[in-house]
């Protein structure tokens, strides 16, 4: 009787472990479905999401890997529009492979929800389309906001490589263990700098950023033609940084070792009239240590242009 329970016990642990990743994935693309739209435009179907009641909107260019659910939150001040980038969930990679053809799908998307400016904000692997946005469609943006932001030809790939090599399954328990260990566990697991993880644990604003960061590139296999392309592209850019004319901000961590320093000095040199602003002690993901002074650059960057 007891040999039979434990193999019951083990059997049905067995299932969870195989069954619960297919069942979660199935109910979290559910539920993340649910906070998006897609919507038919001149280049193909493009999902986003808009949030906020007023102000001016902030066309949110998000990272690689990334998809809508890798955002802001909107302010008293301005809305935010997200859309998935090309081959992220459920934007097909057919909607524009290279930055100049992203930008172009960004403009197509503004078209079909009658959206006539915008402030853009490329962020990190987001950068190269929203900086081709702003040389393209200056009538249409109020300014533009590098977000440590990739800027010249790079290889990320190699660096990369223990993320996108992951499956949706690994990623899935690693990221369950840290929810389980907690607050810290996650801080930790996600900043190598012990100030910045005070700062992180400091606020619990800054936790909700971090765990919603950490999930937005999950599940993978639905975000991986996205990021495959963004690796190939990356590898031979050649942005018209020169022809960008609209008010442009600069923001970068000098810890930033995922998108080095080097792309916000060439971002700056290469616009006339960008302003450079380093947060001392960022590193990638200071949005999570660092909001308030970030939040503050940006917010007063929005005022200036729009009162």
């Amino acid at each position: 009787m007891v040999d039979k329970l434990i193999i019951f016990i083990l059997v049905a642990l067995f299932i969870i472990i195989i069954a619960s990743p297919i069942v979660f994935k199935g109910y979290y693309l559910y539920q993340l479905n649910k906070k998006s739209k897609i919507i038919q435009t001149s280049v193909g179907p493009i999902e986003f999401r808009l949030v906020g009641e007023k102000g001016p909107v902030i066309l949110f260019i998000h990272g690689t890997p990334g998809g809508h659910d890798q955002t802001m939150e909107p302010s008293e001040n301005f809305r935010v529009l997200t859309p998935s980038r090309p081959g992220y969930l459920r934007t097909p990679l057919s909607v524009g492979l290279t930055p100049i053809e992203q930008a172009k799908s960004f403009k197509a998307l503004l078209i079909a929800l009658n959206i006539n400016e915008v402030f853009i904000v490329g962020v990190s692997g987001g950068g190269p389309a929203s900086m081709e946005f702003a040389a393209k469609y200056p009538k249409t943006t109020l300014g533009l906001i590098a977000l440590e932001a990739v800027s010249f030809s790079d290889n990320f790939k190699d660096a990369d490589s223990e993320i996108i090599e992951s499956s949706d399954r690994k990623m899935f328990f690693s990221f369950l263990l840290v929810k389980l260990l907690g607050k810290k566990a996650l801080v930790t697991s996600m900043f190598p700098n012990s100030i910045n993880q005070q700062k992180a644990l400091s606020d619990i604003k800054n936790i909700k950023v971090l765990t919603n960061l950490m999930w937005s590139i999950w599940p993978l296999s639905e975000r991986s033609n996205g990021y495959n392309n963004d690796y190939e592209q990356f590898k031979n850019l050649s942005l018209p940084l020169s022809s960008i004319k609209v008010p442009t901000i600069v923001i970068h961590g000098d810890e930033d070792i995922n998108v080095k320093l080097d792309h916000a000095f060439f971002t700056t040199k290469s616009i006339q009239n960008s302003k450079l602003h380093i947060i001392n002690g960022g590193d990638h993901y200071m949005f999570g240590s660092h909001a308030i002074e970030i939040n503050k650059i940006m917010n007063n960057f929005i005022k200036d242009l729009t009162t």
